[in-house]
């Protein structure tokens, strides 16, 4: 069955990626209004069977947006026949050969992580059951730019695409390996399956706004389970607050969306 995971932040400055002119060093953006309460409601579609447990759901934010409330409705569809064909093929196979059939299950849940006025962050939460050991799930993103009308990638944000990189890995990295270390209770070394650190595309880059004022403080970075670390471990996020680095490496576009943590 194909998987139901999709895959799914800073002006340049004058010269160098991360350099910021005299004119420019320490500006604030001009404070942004909060983007508006959506009118739309949030969906949610639930069904139980003899073959099938599904859920599939978006929040209102998401919903007032016609693009992906529309992407959404078609991709339900999608799944849900997806999950009822392998199901169904899968009982056919068991009741044959005498074993036992568990129900497939199939979640996806997109909850809003933040919103400016310009952006809309998703979380994508999604899990599934298709006979095996055990269910899998994990996290993804979906970055929605509102004046383009369109998805876009986070390196997208940046006014050089290489500054997502330079700005995001080592604090990233040493980061995840403090988290895995506390888990495993030693160090994170050795050149074992799980101890490389994942690259920026492997992993879920959610731009965060915790505080509901309509910018993002905080890059959340997520690791589903199998990337960073073996099933028993889960998921790994880590939230990295917005630098002045990491704001001043913005597109113009862009960095009114955003604010450094902290300061007001």
């Amino acid at each position: 069955m194909k998987s139901i995971i999709p895959l799914v932040a800073m002006l340049a400055a004058c010269g160098q990626p991360g350099a910021e002119s005299p004119a420019t060093q320490g500006a604030e953006p001009t404070k942004a209004s909060p983007a508006p309460a959506p009118t739309a409601k949030p969906f949610s579609h639930e069904e139980k069977t003899d073959l099938i447990e599904f859920d599939y759901g978006w929040s209102a934010e998401a919903a007032a947006v016609p693009e992906l409330d529309q992407r959404f409705r078609a991709d339900l569809a999608e799944v849900k026949a997806q999950l009822v064909a392998s199901a169904r093929e899968d009982r056919a196979f068991r009741e044959k050969e005498g074993f036992p059939f568990n129900a497939y299950v199939s979640t996806t849940a997109y909850t809003t992580a933040g919103q400016s006025p310009r952006l809309l962050s998703l979380a994508l939460e999604s899990w599934e059951y298709t006979g095996g050991a055990h269910g899998n799930g994990g996290t993804a993103g979906l970055l929605w730019d509102r004046a383009a009308k369109r998805e876009i990638k986070p390196a997208d944000l940046f006014a050089d695409p290489s500054n997502r990189d330079r700005l995001l890995t080592q604090r990233w990295c040493d980061a995840l390996n403090q988290a895995r270390a506390e888990k495993r209770g030693q160090p994170v070394g050795g050149g074992g399956m799980f101890d490389d650190c994942p690259g920026l595309d492997d992993i879920a880059i959610l731009p965060t706004d915790t505080d509901k004022d309509g910018r993002f403080e905080t890059m959340m970075l997520v690791a589903s389970p199998y990337v960073a670390g073996p099933y028993v471990e889960g998921s790994y996020e880590i939230a990295l607050a917005v630098s002045p680095d990491l704001l001043a490496g913005l597109k113009g576009e862009y960095r009114p969306s955003f604010e450094v943590q902290g300061r007001q």
